[in-house]
């Protein structure tokens, strides 16, 4: 009596802990997550493209003496606008001015010469027709009449260089823009070839920015229609410059350090707002790509990288790595991974498991 007392009551307490685990294991079911899907579709859509750039002068002349002789004058206050022909620096012109005149009268000697030969050689033709002259003299009278009109030319020659040179004392803007400091002063002895810098002028009006971008960039550059692309300038402070820029410029070679090429936009810069030399922002407009957006909520990070829970029309929910582009807001541009008309988890993606079904609350088109 007292053994089958025992073997009830062991089978009650296998009862009751079968009991147990059933319930404790129905307790940590998870419930089926309740999700809202997005229908992906392509898009063409325009790729916000902002770089750090800087600005350059679009025409930076280097102000230089042509003559050698004592610098006499500066005349114009540094790091001011001039205009195009204003005086900047003037040479000692009196030694120049003494070339030219004596060149000048270099110049009338030879016309003297000049008239006499061709006297001769006149007088020397009348006797030669009338057979007083020998042909031998004839010769002799034209070769002497053509070497003293090379003389004559020669000395034209010399009179037009010593009235460049003199020209040359003044040293004028050849165009409108800011000038630099000087790096001669008056009294210094300028030589050309040693010293002959005297200042740096700068047109920024157009202005340039330079920026460099990668090949991948490049290559969307490359599908787009030039005159469809604008480029605004944001001011370090984030202000936007008012005036849009254009690209004038690419180059023809890559970096081989960077794996980048050098553009440039060109801006009107008419009240010289921008100052070479400055770091601003580049935005560019107009670079379109056929694409899926999605939500940017509904991106996940695992071991493996970003992905996104794909849920076939048997409502299982599947992981799927994707290639992230640029972010649009609180969107994301994907370039790999998805195919067209499939549906993502857009909202609730955090209660998904892999491989399990998942309960459709909402579901709309990304259109």
């Amino acid at each position: 009596m007292y053994i089958k007392e025992i073997f009830i009551a062991l089978a009650c307490l296998g009862i009751l802990s079968g009991c147990t685990d059933n319930k404790g294991s129905k307790a940590t079911e998870r419930p089926v997550a309740e999700v809202h899907l997005v229908t992906l579709h392509v898009q063409n859509i325009e790729l916000p493209l902002e770089l750090t750039a800087l600005s350059v002068a679009s025409h930076p002349v280097a102000i230089r003496s042509r003559v050698e002789g004592f610098l006499e004058g500066k005349h114009y206050s540094e790091g001011s606008f001039v205009q195009a022909g204003q005086t900047l620096f003037t040479i000692d012109s009196k030694p120049f001015t003494l070339a030219v005149t004596s060149a000048e009268s270099a110049l009338d000697a030879e016309i003297a010469k000049k008239e006499n030969t061709a006297q001769n050689l006149k007088r020397v033709q009348n006797l030669y027709e009338q057979k007083a002259s020998s042909k031998q003299d004839l010769d002799s009278a034209i070769m002497a009449d053509r070497t003293q009109e090379a003389s004559l030319n020669q000395a034209k020659v010399r009179l037009a260089e010593a009235k460049l040179n003199l020209s040359y004392t003044t040293i004028t803007a050849p165009i409108s823009g800011w000038v630099d400091k000087v790096t001669q002063y008056e009294g210094s002895y300028i030589v050309p070839a040693q010293n002959g810098l005297l200042t740096t002028l700068y047109q920024t009006d157009p202005l340039y920015i330079q920026f460099s971008i990668n090949t991948e960039t490049m290559q969307k550059l490359r599908n787009q229609n030039e005159k469809e692309l604008s480029v605004d300038v944001l001011l370090c402070d984030g202000t936007l410059f008012p005036q849009k820029g254009k690209l004038s410029f690419l180059s023809p070679i890559v970096d081989s350090v960077t794996a980048t090429r050098m553009l440039r936009a060109e801006v009107s810069n008419p009240k010289g707002e921008l100052i070479p030399g400055e770091f601003v922002k580049v935005r560019i407009h107009g670079i379109k790509q056929d694409a899926f957006v999605i939500p940017a909520k509904a991106l996940m990070q695992g071991q493996k990288g970003t992905f996104v829970y794909v849920v076939g029309t048997d409502k299982i929910a599947e992981s799927r790595k994707v290639k992230v582009g640029e972010w649009i807001g609180e969107s994301v541009v994907i370039l790999e991974g998805l195919k067209e008309g499939e549906q993502i988890v857009s909202d609730g993606n955090a209660r998904v498991d892999t491989g399990k079904a998942v309960k459709i609350i909402a579901s709309k088109s990304e259109q």
